[in-house]
């Protein structure tokens, strides 16, 4: 009976760990929801003037990243990887003329600040450094977190 109850005692206690143990994945997913403002967009080693930024936001639903710029949207799913380093962002477009392809990018989420860098075509390689230099045809957009 004793060694019944130990074990009863040992198996929660595992079990209890297991629920504590937040999948990564879900975990960043989770802070990235909501809305976003563009704060910074860097394309080839070059900033884009600020004042280009300020009707571009990011809607985050679920795994649907939505972005609007003006009039326009553009819709992509999102697949993350926290446990690479860099962590990896691989965006699937569902709509316009990269509709189906996948941009594979690194990304960094530090409180209410979220940074992607990525290639500008789908089906280029994925960077390995935060950052863009001349002619790599690299991104690299800041977005903070909008005040509700």
């Amino acid at each position: 009976m004793r060694r019944k109850l130990i074990l009863v005692v040992a198996s929660s206690f595992l079990l209890a760990a297991a629920d504590k143990k937040e999948d990564p994945v879900k975990k960043d997913l989770a802070k990235l929801q909501g809305t976003w403002t563009m704060t910074a967009l860097e394309v080839d080693g070059k900033p884009v003037p600020e004042d280009k930024l300020t009707s571009s936001t990011l809607t985050i639903k679920g795994d649907k990243y939505i972005i609007k710029v003006e009039d326009n949207t553009y819709k992509c799913t999102i697949k993350l990887d926290p446990s690479k380093d860099p962590k990896e962002i691989d965006m699937t477009f569902l709509d316009g003329p990269n509709k189906d392809k996948t941009g594979k990018g690194i990304y960094v989420l530090e409180k209410d600040t979220f940074k992607i860098c990525r290639a500008l075509d789908p089906g280029k390689d994925r960077p390995q450094n935060l950052g863009t230099w001349p002619d790599t045809g690299v991104f690299m957009v800041t977005w903070k977190r909008k005040a509700k």
